[in-house]
C-alpha cells in the first residue's frame, strides 16, 4: 500500500540532497566530520534537544553509499512490491511505461545524496567527494546533526514504518522529518553571521523554497520526470514551509509536539492551519473485483493527486488548487486473476480510484482539474462526455471512464471494453469512513449497456 513517492522518500529521508557545486579538494569529507562534534554542540544548544549520546560520523565512498541504497531499497521495498509500484507509476502515466525505475531510483540517489543519517547504524555519514566552502560543511552537517538529535528524542525508524502502509501520513512524516532539518540547518547558518531566523518574513520563506526547486538544473534530478523530482524534492520544500509556520511565532518546543503528534497527511502538512485543527483524512476501504487480484494500492493524498494533475498538463497553481479541499483517496491497480505477469506488463493492468472532498465545490474544481488529466493520461479519443460523467477509448482499446457524484469522483483507467461499467460502479461500493456517502447516480443521458464503448 505504499506509493511511488513512499519508496523514494523512504530512501531520501534523513538524507541531504547534494545542491553545492564541487570544489576541487578531495579530503573535504574528512575535514567536514572533525568538525562533527563542535557543530553538533552549537546545533543541539539552537533546536534545544540534548545529545544523549556521543553521534557517531564517518565518511563513506559512493560505491560504499550505492550499496547502502540498494541494501536500504531491499529492507523497506522488495523487488514484488517495487515492480508493483513501478506497474501503478505507470498506469497512470506518472512515469514513461519504459522508465526503469529502479535504476533510475539508484542513480539519483547515489549522486544527489551528499550525507545522510543512519537511523540502524545510529552513524551519520558524510559522502567522500569533493564538497565546498566552511559554509557549507557547517550547514551539512548540522542538517544530518538534527537527524541523530530526532532519533535519540523520537526513534525514528519506528517511527516512520508505524505509517509504512500509508504512502501519503509516510509522505508527510518525512516531511516533518527534513522539514526540521532544512530549517534547524538555515537558523544555524543564519546564527554563524549573528543574524535572527528568518521565519517571521513570508517572503524570505518563499524565496529560500523556491531556491531548493532542481527543475531544469543539468544533473539527473533536474532531468528526472516531474513524479520522481517532486517526490524526492516534497519533504524538503514542503516540509520547509511546514516547519517555518511553526516557527513563526512559537520556540522548537513546538516541532517537537509535532513529532509526538505527527501530521496525519500531505494536506496537513500544505496547510498547517489543519494540522493544528487536526482535520483528519477520510479512510477509504478498496474492494478488489470479482475475478481480479490486487496488484497494488496505495493513499495519494492532496500532494499526490496535485503532482497527477500537473504531470499531465494542468498548470502548477491549478493543480494545487484543485488538489485543495482533499478529503481522502484510495488508488487500487488490479489485474486478471490468472494474469501473474500484469505486474511486468502494466498495459494489461486496470487502475481504480475514489477520491472524496470536503465540499461538492472542492470536487468540482477538481473535476476540471482531473477530466484534462485523463485526457492527456489516454493516447485515444473521448467517447462521451457530460456534465459528470467523461469516458475514453485508448489506442489499445480499453476503457478510461470518470463519473462525480457530490463531494466524490470515480475513476477508471485501462479497463478491458466489455467491464469498464462493472469496474467503475464498484467503486461506488467502497467504503467510505468520515465523509457523506456520495447521492445516488442521476438518470444517465445516453445508452450505456454493459461493453458499450
Amino acid at each position: 500500500m505504499r506509493s511511488l513517492a513512499t519508496s523514494l522518500v523512504a530512501l531520501a529521508a534523513a538524507g541531504l540532497l547534494l545542491t553545492q557545486a564541487a570544489a576541487s579538494d578531495a579530503s573535504w569529507s574528512a575535514r567536514v566530520v572533525a568538525r562533527g562534534d563542535e557543530i553538533a554542540k552549537k546545533v543541539s544548544r539552537l533546536r534545544g534537544l540534548k545529545i544523549k549520546r556521543p553521534i557517531a560520523m564517518g565518511v563513506m565512498s559512493e560505491d560504499a553509499i550505492r550499496a547502502r541504497i540498494l541494501e536500504r531499497l531491499a529492507e523497506d521495498s522488495p523487488p514484488a512490491r517495487r515492480a508493483a509500484e513501478a506497474a501503478m507509476a505507470r498506469r497512470w502515466g506518472l512515469v514513461p511505461w519504459e522508465l526503469d525505475l529502479d535504476q533510475l531510483t539508484i542513480d539519483l540517489l547515489t549522486e544527489q545524496i551528499a550525507g545522510f543519517y543512519h537511523p540502524v547504524e545510529k552513524k551519520l555519514y558524510v559522502a567522500d567527494r569533493p564538497g565546498g566552502d566552511d559554509t557549507w560543511a557547517g550547514m551539512l552537517l548540522a542538517h544530518e546533526i538534527v537527524h541523530a538529535l530526532q532519533d535519540q528524542h523520537f526513534d525514528l525508524e519506528p517511527w516512520m514504518k508505524a505509517v509504512a502502509h500509508d504512502g501519503d501520513a509516510h509522505a508527510a512524516r518525512a516531511a516533518l522529518v527534513e522539514g526540521d532539518g532544512v530549517a534547524l540547518m538555515l537558523e544555524y547558518t543564519l546564527a554563524e553571521q549573528g543574524l535572527p531566523p528568518p521565519w517571521s518574513n513570508p517572503a524570505i520563506v518563499r524565496l529560500l523554497t523556491t531556491s531548493l526547486d532542481p527543475v531544469g538544473g543539468g544533473d539527473l534530478l533536474g532531468r528526472a520526470p516531474l513524479a520522481i523530482r517532486q517526490s524526492l524534492m516534497f519533504p524538503y520544500v514542503r516540509g520547509l514551509e511546514f516547519v517555518a509556520h511553526l516557527r513563526r511565532t512559537q520556540p522548537w518546543r513546538r516541532v517537537d509536539d509535532a513529532f509526538r503528534r505527527p501530521p496525519r497527511s500531505t494536506e496537513q502538512i500544505l496547510h498547517p492551519e489543519l494540522y493544528l485543527a487536526d482535520e483528519k483524512p477520510h479512510v477509504i476501504t478498496a474492494v478488489v473485483p470479482p475475478g481480479m487480484r490486487e496488484v497494488h494500492q496505495a493513499v495519494w493524498g492532496e500532494a499526490g493527486w496535485s503532482m497527477f494533475y500537473e504531470t499531465h498538463g494542468v498548470a502548477p497553481a491549478t493543480a494545487m488548487s484543485a488538489a485543495a479541499g482533499w478529503g481522502g483517496d484510495r488508488v487500487l491497480l488490479v489485474a486478471a486473476a490468472g494474469d501473474a505477469g500484469a505486474t511486468a506488463a502494466p498495459v494489461r493492468t486496470t487502475g481504480l480510484a475514489l477520491l472524496t472532498f470536503d465540499t461538492a465545490l472542492d470536487a468540482t474544481e477538481a473535476w476540471a482539474a482531473l477530466t484534462h488529466a485523463l485526457d492527456a493520461l489516454v493516447i485515444g479519443a473521448e467517447i462521451s462526455s457530460a456534465t459528470d460523467r467523461h469516458r475514453w477509448l485508448d489506442a489499445t482499446g480499453r476503457i478510461t471512464a470518470a463519473e462525480r457524484r457530490g463531494a466524490a469522483i470515480a475513476i477508471v483507467t485501462g479497463a478491458p471494453l466489455p467491464a469498464w461499467r462493472a469496474l467503475l460502479d464498484g467503486v461506488w461500493t467502497w467504503k467510505v469512513v468520515g465523509a457523506p456517502p456520495p447521492p445516488s447516480p442521476g438518470p444517465v443521458t445516453e445508452p450505456e449497456p454493459l461493453g458499450a464503448p
